[in-house]
């Protein structure tokens, strides 16, 4: 028996089309409302369900008027750092303590990031206080702290010129989204399909990559540390393992030095990387692992607080001290980090006011 398919008209051939089309867009668009608004870095480079990641608990609210960053003329305390620093959240401890805290970012200084004569550019800038705090992810510190130069350019008096992001809202209210624009077809896939491998191909395996290799995913007992829906799974940034293994203590403390001889105490910030806390130093590391905060700890002249050791142990007491779908700390995080410097600070001062008696 044979069978013959009358011809399609035209049309009816796009009256299809278009109706295929249609439902394509509409799949897709409720694919998006089902994965929702992006928060975390660490969903969004990685592609991830930000609902099986996003953070549950009440995160603290630091009013606006603490979030600062004073004209370099005016400030008692400069702070040169990275994106922990940009938002300026750990810095409205140093506000609520009553100092004025100036922050620069990294790309402020040319024609590399570290200065040999980082002391005499921020007094030439009008910088008048006593502290500089130099503050760098540890993933990033080997490589921050090895470009070194003598500066050229000017610092500018009033250089923070980005607007603090808010800060974690209450659970009630709508967080700050990470994309602004849809999703699109092709991470709405992506993030279905690695939905999948969580719930079906992870078993056996010690992580796995998401995201081209910017995210990874490793099994751990993290729901006492987590507030989020798979907190059985820490979601990690790439290059916590591919950092370069730290050597640069020598430029440390040539730039020490030079600021000290303008009259300037540095103080050093590595702040740990969030695989270091939630997994052991130097656990799945592809280069040799030096433990930065106890090379600091051989050199009595460097002031810099063991933030690894800090930070195990407050992550332990805080959950949610990272956040669950990001590489950063969350509000609570940044403020034990403000309140250890600012407890720095004030020790600083009371052995130099001891001194002068």
């Amino acid at each position: 028996m044979n069978f013959h398919l009358a011809p399609i008209s035209y049309k009816k051939y796009s009256l299809l089309l278009i109706v295929l089309l249609f439902s394509i867009a509409i799949t897709i668009w409720v694919m998006e409302a089902y994965f929702g608004t992006l928060y975390g870095d660490l969903t969004r480079i990685g592609q991830l369900d930000e609902s099986d990641f996003g953070w549950k608990m009440q995160q603290p609210f630091v009013p606006a008027n603490l979030l600062k960053s004073f004209p370099v003329t005016e400030a008692d305390i400069l702070v040169i750092g990275d994106s922990f620093s940009n938002g300026l959240i750990w810095q409205s401890r140093l506000v609520s303590a009553g100092f004025k805290p100036s922050t620069l970012k990294w790309s402020e200084f040319k024609p590399c990031s570290l200065g040999q004569n980082l002391g005499e550019v921020v007094l030439q800038a009008g910088f008048k206080g006593h502290y500089v705090v130099i503050e760098n992810v540890e993933h990033g510190f080997q490589n921050r702290m090895n470009s070194t130069c003598e500066l050229t350019n000017k610092i500018r008096v009033n250089a923070y010129s980005g607007t603090p992001p808010p800060t974690d809202p209450p659970i009630d209210r709508l967080p700050i989204a990470l994309n602004s624009d849809p999703l699109g077809g092709e991470w709405v896939i992506n993030a279905l399909i690695n939905k999948i491998k969580l719930t079906y191909f992870f078993e056996s395996r010690n992580y796995m990559e998401f995201g081209n290799a910017g995210t990874r995913v490793v099994p751990i007992n993290g729901c006492s540390w987590f507030s989020n829906k798979l907190c059985n799974y820490g979601l990690f940034y790439s290059h916590d393992f591919d950092k370069n293994t730290f050597n640069s203590i020598g430029n440390i403390i040539t730039v020490n030095d030079n600021l000290k001889k303008s009259g300037i105490e540095a103080i050093w910030l590595a702040v740990p990387d969030k695989a270091t806390v939630y997994l052991g130093y130097g656990k799945f590391s592809m280069n040799p692992y030096v433990n930065i905060w106890d090379e600091f700890a051989k050199h009595s002249e460097l002031v810099a607080p063991n933030l690894g050791e800090a930070f195990i142990q407050k992550s332990r007491l805080t959950k949610d001290f990272y956040k669950p779908n990001d590489v950063h700390l969350s509000t609570n995080g940044y403020l034990y980090l403000g309140d250890l410097v600012v407890e720095i600070i004030r020790h600083r001062e009371k052995d130099f006011a001891d001194k002068l008696r």
